[in-house]
């Protein structure tokens, strides 16, 4: 009967410890395997409070922690100034276990490519794209050109026979410059370090051409006509203004809010942040945002998104080739 009461016992121990090893399965996983995130994420942002990649930060970060996609809450940490080399030395600075990341856009590339700061590609592991947004290239109302493949033929017979309005270096400088080198032409630069500038040398007549931000052309409502857009489809409040990959020209430039990582993040981490990114961009408020603020909201998983910037990196490396 005693040996009998033991093994019954020492049955029930043996039953509850396999309960124990289930219900507090969590307990006993490696440190490495711990849920993520287990205190605030840092995100960093290359730019002073109050631009567009500064206000996408902070609009996300809410809808995320409104809805509980991340256990913990998102931190907007704004790092300026060296051409993006203060926010990724901060970034070098922390943990690569997830809890800080970088919110940026594609002006990295070009800090990238004219090696204004000791950082590359190779720095970053990608979580991904949540929408962005794509600059025009514009004429004057009254300009003979209708079209934009009427501005390539007069210019393939008038070498530089047309003024260009650009800050050197800049946006508009690469995405002009990249657009001129795949078509085969060449413009004639005035300088104008603003968008101001180009609007008030263009709409004066000391300019021909110039890029805006598309929220910019549609803030300014008249005087100017937009001849190719170079976001990946069609603006939808600009559906007459064609792509330049629809005329047959393979350049884009959505600058699109880029999600960044420490380059020996675990993929788990980033996995998360991705799964609560792309939930936020789909989220109905934010779409809306995005569309009143003429901006493409979308999801572009961390590989396509670095596979497309290393592609445009290249680009931006043989423009950059040709001033400096």
């Amino acid at each position: 009967m005693f040996t009998r009461q033991i093994g019954y016992a020492t049955r029930a121990c043996v039953a509850a410890a396999l309960l124990g090893t289930v219900s507090t399965g969590a307990a006993v996983l490696p440190a490495g395997a711990q849920e993520f995130p287990t205190e605030p994420i840092e995100i960093i942002v290359p730019f002073k409070p109050g631009g567009r990649t500064d206000a996408v930060a902070r609009l996300l970060a809410e809808k995320i922690q409104e809805n509980g996609w991340l256990s913990q809450p998102m931190a907007i940490v704004n790092a300026d100034g060296g051409a993006g080399a203060n926010a990724v030395n901060r970034m070098r600075r922390a943990e690569t276990d997830g809890h800080t990341i970088v919110h940026w856009h594609h002006q990295s590339l070009i800090a990238m490519a004219m090696d204004l700061g000791d950082f590359g590609l190779d720095d970053f592991k990608s979580i991904g794209f949540t929408g962005g947004g794509s600059p025009l290239w514009a004429v004057r109302a009254d300009s003979e050109f209708q079209t934009f493949e009427d501005l390539v033929t007069y210019l393939k017979d008038n070498p530089r026979g047309l003024v260009e309005a650009v800050g050197i270096g800049s946006i508009p400088h690469f995405v002009g410059a990249m657009l001129a080198k795949e078509a085969g032409f060449e413009t004639r630069y005035v300088t104008a370090n603003s968008g101001a500038d180009r609007l008030r040398m263009l709409l004066g007549g000391t300019a021909d051409i110039a890029l805006f931000a598309a929220s910019e052309y549609t803030a300014q409502g008249e005087g100017l006509r937009a001849l190719v857009y170079f976001g990946p489809e069609r603006l939808p409040s600009l559906p007459d203004v064609p792509t330049a990959r629809e005329l047959g020209y393979d350049v884009a430039w959505a600058n699109p809010n880029w999600w960044l990582a420490p380059a020996d993040t675990p993929d788990a981490a980033v996995a998360e942040l991705a799964s609560a990114l792309e939930k936020a961009i789909a989220d109905p408020e934010i779409q809306t945002w995005f569309a009143e603020n003429t901006l493409q909201p979308y999801w572009t998983p961390g590989d396509a998104a670095m596979a497309e910037s290393e592609k445009l990196l290249e680009q931006l490396e043989a423009v950059a080739a040709t001033i400096q």
